[in-house]
């Protein structure tokens, strides 16, 4: 096959994580599950890294005498153990290290003492240093169809003519180093001023540092080892001979003059991590930037005089990054080197800087998700991908711009931004004042971080986590994808920058905690309702108080009806204060569909793009300019199942027992598919399970493998008729199919080979595996081996190594052959199925046909971070012809005389079938689709309890995995009974209802049984030892009882009043049959409260009496009460045209015509009614007259209102 962009895409372009010569040094094309392959080299730099972290950690970050004191530890260790690596050989060369974002040394050294100084104390891990491949842009560029970009770019627009813009920033390039004697970085120009620059390239030297670039330093530098003080950018390109590596001559000339003619008033400070020199005349060598050389300018930029204070850092730091398909994950114990970077640039983010990267130029390897750097993988980076825009200011991504967001993480999404990337003007290296134009996405993190420069120095009292959070908060989302429309979150990030709004911006906002400009409710697989909170923080910028009216907006998508959203209305924040609201998340996973993604060839932009819902939380306000955090969830429903304990049954001599031997049982069992949707189950022995994690690896973030499972069954597609299925499960979720970590063994998320059983014999496998197995004859010695990696689309399939073809070594992937048959992969899934036709399996005289694969195989599995078996276990052996291990033994037959060779088998054969009318045959299979309710059979036939009929002794296997291809739903089990009881048990902590107005004999609800076992044997009508239910105490009043079958019903109405105080009980059911009996349970049973009580009149309303046109103003409602406490709403018969009755407050209000009036008010609380009344009467106006002696009297309305306040007081107390 082809991997012109599998692993061109997701291997070589991100090979600095593994040496870069490995692949050729390799004698085979096979993975090893233990350790990945390196080559012995008589002089290779060795990266070794220290058990502790370095000394910037969040304890010492603000405690200068804690990092002082951390400093010296950090470089006492290191010390210790290069005098122990010197121990070993007196010529070995000591490098720099890092001490500050990292705790490593560097040392050159034959290769062959990696595994001596990984027994050094205080080492944790050595790395051979390797340089990233560089590959021709056509060699990775995917064939697309036609644009519709329309586009035609305009030039990237200036943020300003204001000349000071960037006052006061220093931005630091960390690449190939800068020309500051080119024009565009403040220099003369002259050829001999570059000249000049170039003689002293490894001295300090009048003509550096300049003006505009204030500092520097060489880490890769023209001497051929160690570090100099002038970081000059050459003018030399080169191409390596043996590989076609070439130097990205002039990068760092070109970042730095985009950042300085956008801020012209900024500083440049530029630190050379590649070089290519020739110190000792023999000709032109390469030296790549290497994560030891990055590490070590990002501590440089931090403190670039060395002294352990960080007042004088920069305060943006710009990064190129390479590679796609980038993993973080916090507190991971088995980081690799890729990670290590992004650790460190959180470690300078801490500190205070702003790391501005680019997202990568991923989009030309493939059109997929999870497609960052591995750089822009940090949280806390300025993560920017690139696009263009026309005249009339129309944004579209480039073509080269990947897709995030970031494997691993779920607490923030990446890119975060993108800004103009197409033909940028850029200073030539070496050219005095030549331009030229550039287009990479790099450009756009250059142009980032200039803007990220000018809104520093115009607002200087902000931190750059708020400067970042600012700019992103202001961006201009209205960037189209290359099918012009609207670009997803994970594609264009916040969007374009908007400076004018972020330099004018009132308020300032992020998630609470992670300070980050985006609420990522990330993956989330779930039943029924669920709540998700965020806290959101508000910043007020201003010197007056600010209100925001708070809106949330979504893309619209299918998946939007799940979700409902509780937010306030609006905010106000006092000036130059903080307040924090909350955004809930409701998801109602019922509402949900199926993903999209069942199987590796499903897993497209197309489909990704379905499941993530997104939109934007925005904070507005009258002339002032709109925030905006972006949100990003993926909901997914579920898998639940019933199983129906009743139903148990052992069969015998059936046509499905059979398809194991002649004397085999079987267990049977119905189950219901309890989920809204469609449901694809699949069901495998297992060949290995583990329930636990292995001590140690508690806290890696690899890929664990939980149970791997398999066999040979039946296929229609295949010309043998046979296919092998290798199934299993992960302890947690991979998000698309590939390693967390690609320094073992690439990009394959699981992998196995598996040997034919003599081999296995005969270098005593069975008994432990000690290394990597030497299989020098494939054909007697191996069975396959495969393997499951995403395809140049990034779409995982099932791989197997072609054993018909010789390795070449100068092809080393020559051998590797995509399955014909799917790979079910879902997207953050655990579990997975790779299948393959027995046909293509076949190679050599000893594995031609399907009787070749009956033996006792011993299989290994490996993943990027873990191993089954483990070093020193013996190798799992499984045959999937039988489904499990089978034993030869030998006796002597007293009839014949003769010695007798019989076959025993360990494993067993489960199938699912559908239900099936009395007299049809079932249909059993290894995978069935039910549809939502529907109940199916699990019947698993095996020798292991059913021998020749009677109950035989128990069998050593794994059990079965049991899984749902939707999502990630599995349960791993024993086959039969294993250490279990066999009966199931009361499922504890279940809960009912019941309405207190129940009548004796209903029915409460059937308690849910549960089973550490699928099978169990829960039979309540069996003839023989039924199974049965009952309360294991007695509760006062006896409201319910429980029968036999655990049906509960209420025993007792009066008992469950709920305005009585009886608002729930707890149950305590157990269950037994004949003397085997189940742990206690608890039932709860809560008490619904109904509306069974009308609402009470407090006291008779009392007459009224007032004139005509005086406006009336009575509280009907202070007259009534509810002892439920249900909502009220009243109405009025009666009453006069001119007044009314408010239905939810119960106040009369209005004037009327003279009249005497009949009022009935009612108050109803939606089931109940009750009524009282009192007549109105109003006075017709009468002739004025003489004035006469003023009373204290009042009136009627005097004396109305002092009812009314005795009335109140009445219900005060009440209350």
């Amino acid at each position: 096959m082809s991997f012109t962009k599998s692993k061109l895409a997701t291997c070589i372009a991100i090979a600095s994580m593994m040496p870069a010569a490995s692949v050729v040094a390799s004698q085979s094309d096979v993975l090893s599950p233990y350790s990945a392959s390196a080559q012995q080299t008589e002089n290779a730099t060795l990266y070794v890294y220290l058990s502790d972290k370095g000394s910037l950690t969040k304890a010492t970050i603000n405690n200068k005498s804690k990092f002082a004191q951390r400093l010296q530890q950090i470089e006492a260790s290191q010390q210790q153990v290069i005098n122990n690596i010197m121990a070993l050989d007196g010529n070995i060369k000591t490098l720099p290290g890092s001490k500050l974002v990292g705790n490593f040394i560097r040392v050159q050294a034959d290769s062959s003492y990696i595994e001596k100084i990984k027994q050094l104390d205080g080492v944790q891990a050595v790395v051979v240093a390797a340089a990233p491949i560089s590959v021709p842009t056509n060699a990775l560029r995917t064939a697309t169809s036609p644009s519709t970009n329309s586009i035609t770019p305009a030039s990237a627009p200036a943020f300003s003519d204001d000349m000071t813009a960037g006052e006061g920033v220093k931005v630091a390039i960390i690449g190939s180093g800068v020309d500051y004697t080119h024009t565009g970085l403040g220099g003369d120009g002259s050829d001999e001023s570059y000249a000049t620059a170039m003689e002293n390239a490894v001295n300090a030297f009048d003509g550096f540092p300049t003006d505009v670039v204030v500092e520097g330093m060489d880490l890769a530098s023209d001497a051929g080892w160690g570090l100099d003080p002038n970081p000059i950018d050459q003018n030399v390109y080169f191409t390596r001979d043996y590989d076609g590596a070439t130097h990205n001559t002039g990068h760092g000339t070109r970042l730095a003059s985009v950042v300085h003619a956008l801020a012209p008033a900024a500083k440049i400070a530029a630190y050379k991590t590649s070089n290519v020199s020739d110190p000792y005349g023999y000709g032109y060598s390469l030296s790549s930037e290497t994560s030891s050389t990055f590490m070590l300018a990002l501590e440089y930029a931090l403190d670039p005089n060395q002294d352990g204070s960080f007042d004088d850092r920069a305060d943006i730091i710009v990064v190129d990054a390479l590679g796609g398909n980038a993993f973080y994950a916090e507190h991971d114990d088995g980081v690799s080197g890729a990670v290590i970077e992004a650790y460190a640039i959180e470690m300078a983010s801490a500190l205070g800087s702003l790391v501005v990267v680019n997202a990568g130029n991923g989009g030309e390897w493939y059109d997929n998700s999870f497609n960052m750097t591995w750089r822009g993988a940090a949280p806390s980076a300025l993560t920017v991908g690139g696009m263009v825009a026309d005249e009339e200011g129309n944004m579209m991504v480039t073509e080269k711009t990947p897709y995030g967001p970031v494997r691993g993480a779920s607490t923030f999404s990446k890119p975060d931004m993108v800004s103009y990337a197409e033909d940028i003007e850029v200073a030539v290296v070496g050219g005095g004042d030549e331009m030229d134009t550039q287009s990479d996405t790099v450009m756009a993190a250059a142009r980032m971080a200039a803007a990220a420069a000018v809104l520093k120095s115009k607002r200087p009292s902000l931190s750059m986590t708020e400067i970042k959070a600012l700019l992103m908060n202001t961006a201009n989302n209205k960037v189209m994808d290359l099918n012009n429309k609207q670009g997803e979150l994970t594609l264009i990030g916040s969007g374009a920058e908007n400076l004018e709004d972020a330099l004018a911006s009132s308020a300032v906002v992020w998630e609470k905690g992670s300070y980050q400009p985006n609420l990522s409710f990330g993956f989330s697989e779930g039943t029924g309702t669920q709540r998700y909170t965020k806290q959101v923080q508000l910043k007020n910028l201003s010197e007056e108080t600010v209100t925001y009216d708070v809106a949330l907006t979504s893309m619209g998508k299918d998946g939007d009806m799940a979700l409902t959203w509780e937010h306030p209305a609006n905010i106000s924040v006092p000036a130059g204060q903080t307040v924090v609201f909350p955004v809930t998340m409701v998801v109602d996973y019922t509402k949900l569909a199926n993903w999209p993604m069942k199987m590796g060839s499903d897993l497209t932009i197309e489909n990704w793009q379905k499941i993530e819902l997104s939109g934007q939380l925005q904070l507005m306000a009258e002339e002032r300019p709109t925030l905006s955090v972006n949100w990003l969830a993926k909901p997914r429903a579920k898998t639940s199942i019933t199983r129906h304990f009743d139903t148990y049954e052992e069969i015998y001599g059936t046509e499905f027992t059979q398809k194991f031997s002649e004397t085999a049982g079987a267990y049977a069992q119905q189950f219901t598919n309890d989920s809204e949707t469609e449901t694809t189950f699949a069901v495998f022995p297992a060949m290995k399970h583990q329930p636990n994690i292995n001590v140690g690896k508690e806290h890696t973030k690899g890929n664990m493998l939980n149970t791997v499972a398999g066999g040979i069954y039946d296929e229609a597609m295949c010309s043998s008729g046979k296919k092998m299925v290798v199934a299993g499960r992960f302890f947690e979720p991979n998000d698309v199919g590939m390693a967390n970590h690609f320094d073992k063994a690439g990009a394959a998320l699981v992998y196995w080979s598996t040997y034919q059983e003599q081999f296995v014999i005969d270098n005593e496998l069975d008994k432990a595996v000690n290394g990597d197995p030497y299989a020098w004859d494939e054909a007697t010695q191996m069975v396959m081996s495969g393997f499951i990696e995403v395809d140049e689309n990034g779409q995982p399939h099932s791989y197997y190594i072609d054993f018909n073809k010789e390795y070449d070594w100068t092809d080393h992937y020559g051998r590797y052959t995509k399955s014909s048959l799917p790979t079910y992969v879902t997207g953050h899934g655990q579990n997975f199925v790779a299948q393959y036709c027995l046909d293509d399996l076949y190679h050599g005289e000893n594995m031609a046909s399907l009787e070749d694969f009956d033996q006792n195989q011993g299989w290994l599995f490996g993943t990027d971070r873990d191993a089954l078996a483990n070093l020193g276990e013996p190798i799992i052996l499984f045959n999937p012809v039988k489904y499990g291990k089978t034993t030869t033994t030998e006796y002597f037959d007293w009839f014949t005389g003769e010695m007798v060779e019989t076959q025993s088998k360990d494993g067993g054969l489960p199938l699912i079938s559908r239900l099936v009318e009395e007299g049809e045959a079932k249909d059993y299979s290894p995978m069935v689709t039910l549809a939502a309710g529907e109940t199916a059979e699990l019947a698993m036939a095996s020798e292991c309890n059913f021998s020749f009929g009677f109950g035989g002794g128990g069998c050593q296997n794994d059990g079965m995995l049991i899984m749902s291809l939707e999502n990630n739903w599995a349960m791993a089990t024993p086959m039969g009974q294993g250490d279990y009881a066999f009966i199931p048990h009361p499922k504890d902590g279940q809960s009912h209802s019941i309405n207190e107005d129940a009548e004796m004999g209903e029915v409460v609800a059937h308690v849910e049984l549960d089973a550490e076992t699928f099978f169990a044997n829960g039979q309540y009508e069996a003839e023989w030892s039924p199974y049965t239910l009952a309360l294991a105490k007695a509760i006062p009043g006896d409201p319910f009882s429980v029968a036999n079958n655990g049906e509960i019903t209420v025993n007792n109405p009066d008992a469950i009043d709920y305005d009585a105080g009886h608002m729930s009980y707890d149950l305590e059911v157990i269950g037994y049959q004949g003397n085997a009996y189940t742990a206690v349970s608890t039932v709860t049973i809560n008490i619904n409260n109904v509306n069974d009580i009308a609402p009470a009149i407090i006291a008779e309303m009392p007459a009224v009496t007032m004139d005509a046109q005086q406006a009336a103003e009575i509280d009907a409602s202070m007259y009534f009460s509810d002892a439920e406490g249900d909502a009220l709403t009243f109405s009025a018969t009666g009453l006069p045209e001119g007044i009314s009755i408010d239905s939810k407050t119960g106040m009369i209000t209005g004037t009327a015509a003279a009249g005497t009036y009949e009022v009935v008010v009612t108050a109803d609380d939606m089931v109940n009614k009750t009524e009282t009344s009192f007549t109105m009467t109003i006075n017709a106006p009468v002739a004025e007259a003489a004035p006469e002696p003023k009373s204290d009297d009042g009136g009627s309305l005097g004396w109305l209102s002092l009812s009314l306040l005795a009335l109140l007081g009445l219900r005060r107390r009440q209350h």
